[in-house]
């Protein structure tokens, strides 16, 4: 602790404050029946500069209402025990808070240390530094003390850091986030508590975000299909999510289901909810053997993976597949692309229905479906066909009659024997343009440059004009900082979504901001359906940390909103990667607020699928006022069941002005000139490029050169 806490003196003048945060009415007894955990909410107070935290529910009440004006949340909330017995085998500590008077601050001061909270109130009598303190409740809420030499929670709770404005008007910060704490000490606050880095106390995860578990144990059985790679039985990743435009409630959500090591899944799983995704209902489209595919239903492959679902205008459901046996390019392999409709919001299932089939000459790749929400007619489904002699063209299929027939698929763009497509999404603006969103991958030079393209069709994919150029995409490899372990990211893939006024907006994985270092979020904007862009910007909130794997979506209002993994709250301890997941939401693309979403958990319990695997890519809901993040993360310690999938429910009903002024933004990076790549960073890039298509493609070698087994590459044995 730090031992001049209680030696301080006021050296300015005392600041007399007209509002104070003096609820006597509200500090009520915790009800009767507890839950295992209550949330503590920050407010934040602009005027005062000053952060407020609570969990009594007629302060929150009362703070959201704007009884007290000022203030305004966060975003920013951590979890507490409400008694000692709801912390069980962990020592918890009853939290003491104390009212500090205007002409000291006109704020609070928490400890969960018995010492600390009973010098402070020895010295409201003797120190007239104290004079005035006031004992709001014996308990505010309880909460856990770390290891007093090195600052260590135990297992299973996590850090609460505690920092001093060091000012007359004193003022104390309580969070979670290491990002935040490293900023607030570079605006001058000290941090206090236990340890190098000031850890005050100890409590559960964040119980503030309402966070459902949609997956469970594997429904396949374990003798479904021979064993060959590593088979990570219970690890869901790479997670999507559709909602039902006629029922808002009725979501559907489909992953991989056991992961193997060396590429897809046993399967795919789907589950839908009716109840707006408190309870899902789980099953298995018969896309693979393991989960009931045979010669006769169109399900006769071993493995399955990049799971896609989209909804209708009508209510009707899509889901696609990459199904496949063997390995790429060898003889006897087999590859295709599938789809699967549901009539009612997903419950049962179609047999798979192929819209390409093919053999070793050719791989299907990262397929995508939307059903133009337009009208109910027209299906679309887009994906990269590499050709075992080099290059990759964009291929495309389509429905015009609801699902009745589908069209021949078809080539729409070839970029030439020297070049590539990958990720290629369809997406419908608000005036009913469909458009093609995907990577371009180049050979110049003995470097793979990547390129982020758009394609818009004036007549539902009838006819295309030519790409048009969004950014150069400048990713470079993620990475355990300790270890160096490979973390399989979204170095291919950006994410993007439409908006109203035929907005759209694209996000990606990004080196250019740091130099080539690490990678950070870029987004980058158009506002005259996909013509012209902004300049690429840096969005997420901590530069220094590795950030990858981002989602966009814009909501009907305007509001956008993009979630990523870090590393922020990540230490030096090799024997964990800690890592967050993260919503930023900006009204003008300038200020943003976030939301934690999910962590930090350790990433290094993930599948190793050459290199560790979550999913290239996760999903975003939009319903209504609510983004509905739908996300893998990895389970601490738990061999048997590494990760799981989960849906989050981040509303904002508050009016917009209030959400545009409230407190704890921040502002996204400057814009940088989109310029190639050069040097170091073009090499780092093309090295990323190369590991990311080996490990998705056995046999990827370059756009330029005929693919095939040959002598491994790094990562040439998953995709």
């Amino acid at each position: 602790m730090r031992a001049d806490y209680y030696q301080r003196r006021n050296s300015g003048p005392n600041v007399a404050l007209a509002s104070t945060l003096l609820f006597a009415a509200t500090l009520t007894a915790v009800a009767a029946v507890r839950a295992a955990t209550v949330s503590v909410v920050e407010y934040y107070h602009s005027a005062l500069d000053h952060y407020f935290v609570t969990q009594l529910p007629g302060e929150v009440s009362a703070l959201d209402s704007g009884q007290q004006r000022g203030w305004a949340r966060t975003g920013r909330t951590f979890g507490a025990w409400p008694s000692a017995a709801d912390a069980g085998s962990i020592a918890a500590n009853p939290v003491c808070r104390f009212y500090i008077p205007p002409d000291k601050g006109s704020s609070h001061f928490f400890s969960a240390s018995p010492a600390e909270c009973a010098a402070v109130l020895r010295n409201i009598e003797t120190d007239p530094n104290f004079a005035g303190y006031v004992q709001e409740t014996p308990s505010a809420f309880f909460a856990a003390l770390p290891d007093a030499a090195s600052g260590a929670c135990a297992q299973g709770t996590v850090p609460v850091y505690r920092l001093w404005n060091r000012r007359p008007d004193a003022n104390h910060r309580y969070t979670t986030d290491r990002g935040v704490r490293a900023e607030m000490i570079a605006r001058g606050w000290v941090p206090e508590g236990y340890g190098p880095e000031g850890v005050a106390m100890c409590t559960p995860p964040d119980a503030a975000l309402e966070v459902v578990r949609v997956s469970g144990d594997t429904p396949f059985a374990p003798t479904c299909a021979p064993l060959n790679g590593t088979l990570y039985s219970n690890a869901e990743v790479e997670p999507y999510l559709a909602v039902n435009p006629t029922n808002p409630q009725n979501l559907i959500g489909v992953w991989q289901q056991d992961r193997w090591s060396n590429g897809g899944a046993r399967g795919l799983m789907t589950a839908a909810s009716f109840d707006g995704g408190r309870t899902w209902e789980r099953r298995a489209v018969p896309f693979t053997r393991c989960s009931g595919g045979h010669p006769g239903n169109g399900g006769d492959y071993e493995r399955a993976s990049d799971p896609w679902v989209s909804f209708g205008p009508d209510g009707t459901a899509w889901q696609v597949a990459l199904a496949l046996s063997g390995t790429s390019f060898t003889s006897g392999s087999t590859n295709a692309i599938t789809v699967s409709r549901s009539a009612d919001g997903g419950r049962t299932w179609s047999n798979p229905r192929a819209l390409i089939v093919d053999g070793d000459a050719f791989f299907n790749d990262k397929e995508a479906i939307t059903a133009d929400p337009t009208d109910a007619r027209y299906v679309y489904v887009a994906w990269d066909r590499l050709r075992r002699t080099g290059g990759g063209p964009s291929y495309f299929a389509r429905t015009a009659d609801g699902g009745a027939t589908w069209e021949p698929a078809r080539e729409v763009f070839d970029p030439g024997n020297t070049a590539q497509t990958i990720n290629n999404i369809p997406v419908v603006l608000s005036d009913g343009t469909l458009a093609l969103f995907f990577t371009r991958i180049d050979y110049v030079a003995g470097r793979n440059v990547l390129s982020l393209r758009l394609m818009l069709s004036p007549d539902k994919g009838a006819t295309w004009g030519a790409p048009i150029t969004i950014a150069s995409l400048q990713s470079v490899a993620t990475f355990d900082p300790e270890s160096g372990t490979a973390v399989r990211d979204a170095a291919l893939l950006g994410s993007i979504a439409a908006g109203p006024g035929r907005q759209l907006a694209v996000a990606w994985q990004d080196a250019r901001f740091s130099a080539g270092e690490r990678n950070g979020i870029a987004l980058s904007r158009s506002f005259d359906g996909g013509l012209t862009w902004t300049a690429p910007v840096r969005i997420n909130r901590a530069p220094s940390a590795q950030a990858f794997i981002p989602t966009v979506a814009i909501r009907t209002d305007g509001l956008l909103g993009v979630s990523y993994f870090d590393f922020r709250n990540n230490t030096d301890d090799a024997t964990s990667l800690r890592t967050d997941y993260w919503l930023a939401t900006t009204w003008d693309g300038t200020t943003w607020r976030e939301t934690h979403l999910a962590g930090p958990f350790d990433y290094l319990n993930a599948p190793n699928a050459n290199g560790l695997f979550t999913g290239d890519y996760m999903a975003l809901g939009v319903r209504g006022s609510e983004f509905l993040p739908f996300f893998a993360t990895a389970n601490d310690g738990d061999a048997a069941n590494r990760t799981d999938v989960r849906i989050a429910f981040v509303g904002d009903a508050a009016p917009a002005a209030l959400a545009r002024r409230a407190g704890d933004s921040y502002r996204a990076g400057a814009a940088v000139e989109d310029r190639p790549a050069e040097g170091a960073l073009a090499e780092r890039i093309d090295a990323a490029a190369r590991a990311a298509m080996q490990r998705r493609v056995p046999g990827w070698r370059s756009p330029a050169e005929p693919h095939g087994r040959g002598p491994p590459g790094p990562g040439d044995s998953d995709r």
